[in-house]
């Protein structure tokens, strides 16, 4: 299993019920890898693919999303501008990263 699957495998485990408050869907571009996360307030739910039309999508490649993951990149409007980064809604990523228990 990837670093990104295991991630996203695991994420629900560290969902904090009523972290977001209201239903929003995200889904997730990283190169050659698709997931779909759910969040409900009291609940979360990712899997692999697209399922739906999301609220938000990220689009980066995978060693991109490591670093944000792993806190050793922060997003900045130059990742935006230069395309490094593709977002329809880059605010609602902080929502996304709220919603979850630090590791």
């Amino acid at each position: 299993m990837s670093e990104v699957a295991t991630i996203f495998e695991g994420l629900c485990e560290r969902f904090q019920k009523g972290g977001v408050s209201k239903p929003m869907t995200f889904y997730f571009s990283l190169d050659d890898e698709k997931w779909t996360v759910e969040l409900k307030p009291e609940g979360c739910k990712a899997q692999a693919g697209k399922t739906e039309d999301a609220d938000c999508f990220f689009k980066a490649s995978k060693e991109m999303f490591l670093d944000v993951w792993n806190g050793k990149h922060t997003p900045g409007p130059g990742d935006f501008l230069t395309g490094r980064i593709k977002s329809n809604n880059p605010m609602m990523l902080k929502d996304f990263v709220a919603a979850f228990k630090k590791s």
